[in-house]
């Protein structure tokens, strides 16, 4: 079914603009713009002045930019959620015999719920790094669930899309070290930006360089790692493309779009060594791991198949 194609991928699309925005979030310190939920500031629309909000609330708790940052953020959150929510229907309406479609789905479903509610907690804790790291895992899992609906739906679609292609031994194994190796990179960079916030929170004066000084260990271990994650990507990925024959465009623009994305990387955190902490280059930071992610799901999945 050629709509429900398109609803996963504008609904994997969304949740990957709605990490991008959650990523704006916490770099632009938004996460407590709105310090109640689900309401802000006691209402369902935040206010455009101090003078709106209630008597009970401190006039200086409210920012104006922060709030709707924030504001913004919960209502692309529920919108994906109701995309996700019509994903799941609709996989069970039409694919309730293909489990690789209808369970990933349900879970996708049931796990946006639990992220709503724990986006709850986030505020609730005064964002502790540790509870923020988990939303964004979340996150993570979600899109990923997605990306595999997305595309085992297109499989039953295009069902002789990857016909005639021929890929080395293994290939599957290897990409799917190199996932570990990306979700490794993502955790202890969540730590560097927990370690960075906490950092913030006790020593105010001190400024970009200093802070980085203070998290040099971990930051040299997350250095080194992102440096073994672009080896393997390049190694693994031209192994695959010297090693194919006829491989599907899937491969072949997914395997180039991910060496390309590595180096991309690279660019960007060294910049965030050299130049400081940059709040949008923490986000393209963050964004393009995800898409890393991402494109290492759908060439596993791809040559799992094969």
């Amino acid at each position: 079914m050629k709509g429900f194609l398109r609803l996963s991928f504008i609904t994997t699309a969304a949740t990957y603009l709605l990490i991008f925005i959650g990523s704006l979030v916490r770099v632009s310190g938004a996460g407590l713009g709105c310090p109640d939920w689900p309401k802000c500031f006691g209402k369902w629309i935040p206010p455009v002045s101090a003078m709106e909000l209630p008597h009970d609330i401190d006039p200086s708790l409210f920012n104006f930019t922060l709030a709707w940052i924030e504001y913004f953020n919960r209502l692309c959150g529920v919108a994906v959620g109701f995309l996700i929510l019509a994903t799941a229907i609709m996989a069970v309406i039409h694919y309730r015999k293909v489990p690789k479609i209808v369970y990933p789905s349900i879970i996708a479903a049931l796990l946006v719920a639990f992220q709503g509610w724990q986006g709850g907690e986030v505020v609730a804790s005064d964002l502790q790094p540790i509870i923020v790291s988990v939303h964004m895992g979340l996150a993570f899992i979600i899109v990923s669930l997605m990306i595999y609906v997305t595309q085992q739906a297109f499989y039953v679609e295009n069902p002789d899309a990857s016909k005639g292609a021929s890929y080395p031994a293994k290939s599957h194994i290897w990409i799917g070290i190199v996932w570990l190796v990306t979700i490794t990179q993502i955790i202890v960079g969540t730590q560097v930006r927990s370690a960075i916030e906490v950092i913030e929170e006790n020593f105010p004066l001190l400024n970009a360089a200093e802070i980085l000084q203070r998290v040099e260990g971990i930051t040299l271990m997350h250095t080194a790692v992102g440096l073994l994650t672009m080896a393997l990507v390049w190694l693994v990925g031209s192994r695959i493309l010297r090693g194919s024959k006829n491989p599907s465009p899937i491969i072949s623009k997914t395997i180039r779009g991910m060496m390309i994305l590595s180096i991309v990387q690279i660019m960007i955190g060294l910049s965030l060594m050299l130049v400081g902490v940059p709040a949008l280059m923490q986000v393209f930071h963050l964004w393009a791991a995800s898409l890393l992610v991402g494109m290492l799901l759908l060439a596993y999945s791809e040559l799992k198949r094969a």
